[in-house]
């Protein structure tokens, strides 16, 4: 039986992470909230309850809280926090209150200033980010589940496709050939990392193309849960005689040769190397003070 080292508030909505597939994947901090808490708000009891017998967890009632009953069971769980009852929310897997139900209760609690606090872990979302290799410093966008409806679909995709940053977001397998075929049509061929089954024992990660895995997933049926990150729209490269006019501008104007090709680049973008060396072909041509 596991025993809780730090103990749960009284009135206090825990916000818990719990793992997306391997049971291990588990904080001892997560441990100890549900452990001590009095209610444990669950948007799947039957998954909630194989960790708990997992970690041989005794003690905390379990509460149904989904998105088909959480504007009837919030008010129930707000009034246990306000009678000083601590409340840990979890999800099916991973981070509660990001594509799941939850942010509605905490919301709520927030309304009612009812403390809320984080216990961080698992979570689809940064999992994948962290694995797929792709450059992140600019951003990124997050979409959650992408809209059911074919033409709501398409809607949301054009209006992303001058994104220049990469977007994520999570696909249930029934759904994937045709958001697949959405994604080719209305962006065209791009990168894509897909995250399969995430910790589980079927677990797949892959770059590819869209037009590949459009391909494979014809072939084959798509089975578990998918997570995929869509790279953004390419920066188009402005046209060389452009860029070239600009740096004899720059050139002509008295700049040096560092101070034309920052200025050329700033506008224009582009390889920093290859500006420079038509930079510095432009000035070797130019005719020298007499």
């Amino acid at each position: 039986m596991f025993t809780a080292a730090q103990r749960a508030e009284p009135g206090v909505l825990y916000v818990v992470a719990t793992p997306l597939g391997n049971l291990r994947d588990i904080t001892l901090r997560a441990l100890d909230i549900l452990a001590s808490v009095d209610l444990v708000a669950a948007e799947d009891t039957r998954t909630t309850l194989k960790l708990f017998n997992f970690y041989g967890l005794k003690g905390p009632k379990l509460v149904a809280y989904h998105e088909h009953n959480e504007a009837r069971k919030a008010p129930e769980l707000i009034a246990a926090l306000k009678a000083q009852k601590s409340v840990a929310l979890v999800s099916e897997a991973g981070t509660p209150a990001i594509s799941d139900p939850g942010a509605h209760l905490v919301r709520l609690a927030h309304e009612e200033g009812i403390p809320v606090r984080p216990v961080p872990g698992p979570s689809a979302l940064t999992c994948a980010l962290s694995v797929s290799g792709f450059d992140l410093k600019g951003g990124f966008v997050f979409l959650g589940f992408l809209p059911a409806r074919a033409t709501a679909k398409r809607r949301l995709l054009k209006d992303l496709a001058q994104e220049r940053r990469p977007f994520l977001f999570f696909e249930a397998p029934h759904r994937l050939k045709d958001t697949l075929a959405a994604l080719l049509e209305v962006l065209g061929d791009r990168t894509v990392f897909l995250a399969r089954e995430m910790t589980k024992v079927f677990e797949e990660y892959l770059v590819s193309r869209l037009s590949a895995l459009k391909n494979r997933f014809e072939e084959e049926e798509p089975r578990g849960e998918f997570t995929l990150l869509v790279a953004g729209k390419e920066e188009e490269p402005a046209p060389l005689n452009e860029v070239e006019k600009a740096l004899e501008a720059a050139l002509s104007s008295g700049k040096t040769l560092k101070e034309a090709v920052s200025e050329v680049r700033k506008k224009y973008g582009g390889p920093k190397k290859e500006i420079y060396q038509l930079a510095l072909k432009l000035k070797q041509s130019q005719p020298e003070d007499v």
